[in-house]
């Protein structure tokens, strides 16, 4: 799968289930960048896309925004998009499962 399928599958699946969408122009995005950000009421939640990458090589600073939640997900990671996406970012504030 593309890192651009892959972003626009999530980023629809967070317009279908509420989220309040601002995604990041793939062509032009520095990887330390979110590839979008969410709003769904008072959350914003973070999130950057890899499509297939070694985990090691695809860690980004899911970190970086205090106080904001980030995610970092691959395909095999969509269990648990659909979940965060579905019932808020359940693993805390400032950064998400994959932050470091």
């Amino acid at each position: 799968m593309t890192n651009l399928r892959w972003q626009l599958e999530v980023a629809d699946l967070a317009r279908r289930l509420g989220w309040t969408v601002l995604e990041n122009s793939t062509e032009r995005q520095r990887p330390e960048d979110p590839s979008f950000v969410a709003v769904k009421g008072g959350e914003l939640l973070a999130v950057w896309l890899r499509s297939s990458a070694p985990r090691a090589q695809r860690r980004p600073m899911t970190d970086r925004f205090p106080g904001v939640q980030g995610h970092m997900w691959t395909p095999a990671d969509m269990a648990e998009a659909r979940m965060v996406l579905t019932m808020g970012g359940l693993s805390g504030v400032g950064g998400g499962s994959d932050a470091a």
